[in-house]
């Protein structure tokens, strides 16, 4: 319901309510607050029988709709009594018994399980199917994917409506501008989402964290198997976000490849960071795993993917101008230029390549050290 909620909202548009090409008086701006009018729908009767009771004027018209009111809410209490008897003895004798889980639903879960341990081996693998079946018993954890993809849609969605015709600025420019600098905003999204997942996969053993400690398996093994757990679904999310947003804005075939590779690089150090900062501050006494995120660890994580994100954006600004510019209008690079670039690449790996092994190995310390 929520999902459908969001949906109706955003596809709407309320943004066209103060658009001023749109509406030029305010007499016009308050017509479009009006609801749809309709004589088949009880909201407009109330209305007239109410208007018609407050203005003085009664007549037949407002006895009509009034009558009409009571007998529309008479028919469906005689439906809702109807289903209620239909429905009632099954319900009851449902009610009296233990519920059942559908073999279906569980052969398609372990199908899913076998696949996604095959890869990790039978120690990392025995963990990731614990974490795979204890997210799907759980529905406050497995419904919040309605929620993100919910998300997902508005957000390619939004780019979609944007009046990039009524800007100043070249439509070229814009849009592979916008594209450029989605890939923060896209970035900022995944490490609210690993923020959520990703940093709270360690917190998620609880109390049962001892049985990780007494076992064969390496706390290394065990993190890093976290970790290519978490990669592959971030980066498909992460694509999708950047490949879909830069189809709708129809952006140049060189934005398309550095801003996908670009997020494809930026998505490891992300959930890096976020299974780093969640070994270095764990919260296996947690009530609810919602809590997690929301904690001391969950802001610097928070803080510190927004810098790292930041980074990235800003050394590859400076190349993406030259570069862009060099596409477009047949420039040539200059050496100094093709010495900036380099030296701004260069360093945009080596800032991915430290966000992934320096939080890793704080966090694997870190773990070790847990009492």
């Amino acid at each position: 319901m929520l999902v459908a909620l969001y949906f109706l909202f955003r596809f709407l548009r309320p943004e066209r309510l103060v658009d001023p090409d749109a509406y030029f008086t305010i007499m016009q701006y308050m017509s479009a607050l009006k609801m749809p009018q309709s004589p088949y729908i009880p909201t407009q009767w109330i209305a007239d029988s109410l208007w018609s009771s407050l203005t003085g004027k009664g007549g037949d018209d407002y006895l009509f709709y009034v009558m009409l009111t009571w007998m529309t809410a008479g028919a469906i209490a005689v439906i809702n009594v109807w289903t209620a008897k239909a429905i009632y003895f099954e319900g009851f004798s449902k009610s009296q018994e233990a519920k059942k889980r559908r073999a279906g639903g569980k052969r398609a879960l372990d199908l899913l399980i076998e696949f996604v341990k095959k890869p990790f081996g039978e120690d990392s693998g025995a963990v990731i199917a614990k974490d795979i079946r204890t997210f799907f018993r759980d529905n406050t954890q497995w419904s919040q994917l309605l929620l993100l993809g919910a998300l997902v849609v508005v957000y390619v969605y939004n780019f979609s409506v944007l009046p990039l015709d009524k800007s100043p600025i070249r439509l070229d420019f814009l849009q592979n501008e916008l594209a450029f600098l989605n890939m923060g905003l896209a970035g900022f999204v995944l490490a609210a989402v690993s923020a959520r997942f990703v940093f709270s996969a360690v917190s998620a053993e609880g109390q049962s964290y001892w049985i990780i400690r007494s076992s064969p398996l390496r706390l290394k093994r065990y993190l890093w198997g976290k970790y290519l757990f978490f990669l592959a679904p971030m980066l498909i999310l992460g694509e999708v976000l950047i490949i879909g947003t830069n189809y709708m804005l129809e952006v140049t075939h060189f934005m398309m490849f550095l801003s996908s590779i670009t997020m494809f690089f930026m998505v490891f150090g992300i959930v890096a960071l976020g299974i780093g900062f969640g070994a270095l501050y764990p919260n296996f006494k947690h009530e609810n795993i919602a809590q997690v995120a929301t904690g001391f660890g969950g802001v610097l994580y928070m803080i510190v993917s927004s810098v790292f994100i930041g980074l990235v954006i800003v050394l590859e600004a400076g190349p993406v101008y030259i570069l862009f510019l060099a596409n477009l209008r047949g420039n040539t690079i200059s050496l100094f230029q093709w010495l900036f670039i380099i030296v701004s690449f260069a360093a945009v790996l080596v800032i991915n390549i430290t966000a992934i092994c320096m939080p890793m190995k704080m966090g694997l310390k870190a773990l070790h050290e847990y009492e």
